[in-house]
């Protein structure tokens, strides 16, 4: 049997100790990973502050750490919005009320009816693992999409979002995924139908989150005299396509995927 000197084994183990160093090293130091820690750590520095200096150091922390959440989702072209974008950190400190949406980058377009908000698959699970939003990070991203409570959270307008139906979207990413919801807000209950039109894209690493408002008639068989609150949504959407205005929905739709889709 041919023997195997110690000096050689011993070199193949610091080889390969290097190795998963150099792994282990990558892994930690994602893009994703520092900019979650540096934030994590402005607002321990933040929490830590005697109180009546915790405004300023907020301020401070939470514009850098929008500059670094734009360094790290980097340069976003969507037809019809402007290049100029805006952190949707507010503050790193304790949020009072709603949590707000994953971190990302905040635009309007160019006529000012569309919003849209970018952020990174990393963000929208780290988000998710933190949020009480009833959405796991294990979760696919499609199925964070249906889920109404992102949307809740993402407007941040103290409303919550209900699902009254999808649309269909034609062109989908190679690498990625697209959905498109009629979405009611309301602070009491289920409302009488949707006022909101959002679409969702994941595409590699990306997430693009447009939404606009929407007017639509009443459906009468779906309205609060006809069906009861629980059944509503979904009565709405068996009737919807029936409706005029869908095909000029859809193709709502599909223009604010387009806008972002490559």
């Amino acid at each position: 049997m041919k023997r195997i000197s110690r000096l050689k084994v011993g070199v193949g183990a610091v080889v390969v100790a290097a190795v998963l160093a150099a792994v282990g090293a990558k892994v930690i130091a994602s893009p994703a990973d520092a900019y979650l820690a540096y934030r994590n750590k402005a607002a321990a520095a933040v929490a830590a502050a005697r109180m009546e200096d915790r405004t300023g150091l907020d301020q401070q922390y939470t514009a850098d750490v929008n500059a670094r959440l734009a360094k790290l989702i980097g340069t976003v072209r969507a037809r019809g919005f402007a290049a100029q974008a805006e952190g949707t950190v507010q503050s790193v400190g304790p949020v009072d009320g709603m949590t707000p949406g994953p971190d990302g980058l905040s635009f309007k377009s160019d006529d000012g009816k569309t919003h849209l908000v970018v952020t990174t698959v990393p963000l929208l699970k780290a988000w998710a693992s933190t949020a009480d939003a009833g959405i796991k990070p294990t979760d696919d991203v499609a199925a964070m999409f249906g889920n109404e409570t992102l949307y809740t959270h993402v407007f941040g307008d103290d409303a919550a979002a209900f699902r009254f139906a999808e649309l269909p979207v034609k062109r989908q990413p190679a690498d990625g995924v697209v959905t498109a919801w009629l979405l009611g807000e309301s602070q009491d209950g289920v409302p009488d139908g949707p006022n909101t039109l959002a679409v969702s894209v994941r595409q590699g690493q990306r997430v693009y989150i447009l939404w606009r408002s929407v007017t639509l008639r009443p459906i009468a068989a779906c309205g609060a005299a006809r069906v009861p609150e629980n059944t509503r949504q979904a009565c709405f959407a068996s009737q919807v396509g029936a409706q005029r205005i869908y095909p000029r929905l859809v193709a709502q739709a599909q223009s604010m995927a387009d806008a972002v889709v490559r």
